[in-house]
């Protein structure tokens, strides 16, 4: 999903409501960036939409809410309502709790390398392994690739 347009139509409704110029976003981004924005021109990073909607004085989920419910032809309060039910879910998962525990000391934890299902492939290709299963056989019961199972066949 591109918000590319909705994002270019809040943004310059919000300047032109609050009677912002593009000099006032200088300290942001440069006046060419703002109209480029504006006019759907260019994507816009997450960092850069944080500082931009501190400029225009919206809290950046506002602002983001705004531009997809403009995307979905729903009101932005349809828009937040969703998301509080997705936000709910995600925390009775215990998302929430897992998410508290990737960010220690104000930096990332390290993940393991590899994709992060392999340590799930990794003991389903050891316990088949372990019942005697053939290399092949792993492949075609779990439906990897010979790669991935000759990867964590030796672990």
């Amino acid at each position: 999903m591109s918000l590319k347009k909705e994002i270019a139509a809040t943004i310059r409704i919000v300047r032109s409501v609050r009677g912002l110029a593009y000099e006032d976003l200088a300290s942001v981004t440069a006046r060419t960036n703002v109209s480029a924005l504006e006019r759907g021109k260019i994507n816009i990073t997450v960092d850069k939409l944080i500082e931009l909607s501190t400029s225009l004085k919206l809290d950046p989920v506002a602002l983001l809410a705004i531009s997809i419910s403009m995307s979905n032809s729903e009101t932005p309060e349809a828009a937040l309502e969703r998301a509080s039910v997705e936000l709910e879910s995600f925390r009775s998962e215990g998302g929430l709790d897992l998410l508290a525990t990737q960010i220690v000391d104000d930096t990332l934890v390290k993940r393991s390398r590899g994709k992060p299902e392999g340590s799930k492939n990794a003991q389903a290709i050891q316990e088949l392994k372990s019942a005697g299963f053939s290399r092949k056989d792993v492949m075609e019961k779990l439906g990897l690739s010979r790669s991935t199972v000759y990867g964590h066949w030796k672990i």
